[in-house]
């Protein structure tokens, strides 16, 4: 990521700007500086000399005017560059594979999102550093200007003054990536204490653990790295700007006696180094932001790698209108999956798996806890890509350009699905709508989730299971052909897991749409189609209900 590429495409301008802000002030601070030491000295000014305060004025007018018009320049240009950052990172996730997403981390992409309100600060602190560093350069050269012998000897001193910082300065910049590391623990436990907030109010010791070891445990450490680090920072500081007045001692007791110095050259020596105070110690302080920055933009530079954000927007949706629009049947040809912990080990595979599902089918699957249902689902929705093997849908290839497309077929409600508060699927919610006042009646959710006349969203503060309803309602609204459903009848109370089984099923499979339900309410496998048993990574029993049970090696 290269911050100067970005204020360049959010302004055209902004190097020509950046050039005329550097002799703005290169003229500026160079004439400033004459003035100021002629009226000192009392000797004339080469031109104006009986108006060296009109020069004066329209110096300070000229100054402010420009400051003015750089300052809200800079604003604009910041936030700007902000906003672009925050939506890039969503951008890259919503293009981004699944697998990608859960390496990744929700924790990491909190912390980039901190990372990216470090980097909003880079155009206001790059401008007041240039701007400082300008006036620092002009006045240097103005020292070398009156005496390069004298100006060599107070560089010689500021020179080891910032040798010294800077191997201070690489000590602060490990310790600031330290505690950038530590952000992402954090954000880690903050999602378990926030989300599992019920299961930490039923056991004082996970509570205690959580608190005491983890949240306050790296809050302290933090705590101590930033201490330490803004201590460091400080002392930088204080040495930054006292090294002035070393070179103020300079030239008022050394310099007199060593190069014989008159106390005119002194008195410009002074009030040359006393103006070069405020910029350099500008310039210093703005170090410990850049320092932050650089780790920000090194992590940031890391998400990408990760998510290979550049190549997921380049290639965005692929080429959604590649499939057509009706499903007629999807096929698994010798589709495998594999799974590595941290250390790269093995630790799951999905056996090769041959299977077709047909239009208007209602399929059942089952199998035990690690048995493969899952990654099947995963590969069956196209949030995983296979290992080996490959997926046809309509007999036509799925590769990474029509993933989207393949996607779009289907409407999936996962055992842990989430209900979007706002109608990101821009449907109908009014009483007008009366697809969705029977779906509502047929999912007895009338009496829950009231419609109106200008409704925008529906309510989902909602038990579980009329949660998984509204899921479903949500789904159906869709229109897509398949239809996939994981544990959707677990969290149903018996009297509607039955209704849902016997009647709601059939009659979405009589509609056309293809079920593929993961259950383990053997009792109800009779209302399915077809019911597939996974087992060890392989499906184990292919059954046709009502049809001979077949062994599948």
């Amino acid at each position: 990521m290269e911050l100067f590429a970005i204020l360049q495409k959010k302004s055209k301008y902004f190097y020509a700007l950046l050039l005329l802000l550097g002799l703005t002030n290169s003229v500026w601070a160079s004439a400033l500086l004459v003035l100021i030491n002629h009226k000192i000295n009392g000797t004339p000014l080469p031109f104006l000399n009986q108006y060296d305060w009109v020069a004066y004025v329209v110096l300070i007018v000229a100054a402010f005017g420009m400051a003015r018009f750089f300052q809200g320049y800079m604003i604009q240009l910041t936030y700007d560059m902000g906003n672009e950052l925050s939506l890039s990172i969503f951008n890259k996730l919503r293009f981004t594979n699944y697998e990608d997403y859960l390496r990744l981390g929700e924790d990491r992409v909190r912390t980039a999102m901190s990372d990216v309100t470090t980097l909003q600060r880079f155009p206001q602190a790059f401008i007041e550093t240039f701007n400082a560093a300008t006036m620092v350069l002009i006045g240097v050269a103005y020292l070398f200007w009156n005496n390069p012998l004298g100006a060599l000897a107070i560089m010689a001193v500021l020179a080891a003054l910032i040798v010294f910082y800077n191997v201070r300065s690489r000590v602060i910049q490990q310790d600031l990536s330290t505690a950038r590391d530590l952000a992402n623990v954090y954000q880690r436990n903050v999602n378990d204490f926030l989300r599992g907030f019920k299961e930490v109010k039923m056991s004082t010791d996970r509570s205690d653990t959580l608190y005491t070891d983890y949240l306050t445990h790296n809050r302290n450490q933090v705590k101590e790295l930033t201490v330490r680090t803004l201590v460091r920072h400080m002392m930088n500081e204080l040495l930054g700007s006292y090294s002035w007045y070393v070179g103020i001692g300079l030239v008022l007791f050394l310099l007199p006696v060593v190069l014989h110095t008159n106390a005119a050259l002194s008195s410009s020596f002074v009030v040359t180094l006393l103006y070069l105070m405020g910029p350099s110690n500008v310039v210093i302080s703005e170090m410990h932001e850049f320092f932050q920055m650089r780790i920000a933009l090194e992590r940031l530079d890391e998400f990408n790698e990760v998510i290979d954000g550049y190549a997921a927007v380049s290639t965005g949706h692929g080429d959604v209108d590649s499939l057509g629009t009706d499903f007629e049947s999807l096929r698994f040809e010798n589709v495998t999956f594999e799974y590595y912990d941290e250390k790269n080990a093995k630790t799951f595979r999905l056996q090769p798996l041959n299977l077709e599902i047909r239009r208007g089918e209602s399929i059942f699957v089952t199998g035990g806890n690690g048995s493969g249902k899952s990654t099947f689902i995963n590969l069956l929705t196209g949030l995983y890509v296979p290992l080996s093997g490959a997926i046809y849908l309509n007999g036509q290839r799925i590769e990474a350009r029509n993933y989207p497309a393949y996607r779009n077929h289907i409407c999936a409600i996962f055992t842990d699905c989430h209900l979007f508060g706002e109608n990101y699927g821009k449907h109908d919610l009014t009483t007008g709508n009366h697809r969705l006042v029977a779906l509502l009646k047929k999912m007895q959710l009338t009496d829950v989730i009231p419609l109106g006349d200008t409704e925008t969203k529906l309510k989902v503060t909602l038990s579980k299971g009329q949660q998984k309803r509204l899921a479903l309602i949500n789904a159906l609204l869709e229109e897509k052909d398949i239809l996939i459903l994981d544990e959707w009848a677990a969290e149903q109370d018996p009297v509607f897991r039955a209704f849902f089984y016997t009647k709601i099923v059939p009659e979405l499979r009589e509609a056309g749409k293809t079920v593929i339900a993961v259950t383990h309410d053997d009792a109800y496998f009779d209302c399915a189609g077809r019911v597939l048993k996974f087992d060890y990574g392989r499906i184990a029993t292919d059954m046709l209900v009502q049809q001979p049970m077949l062994e599948v090696y």
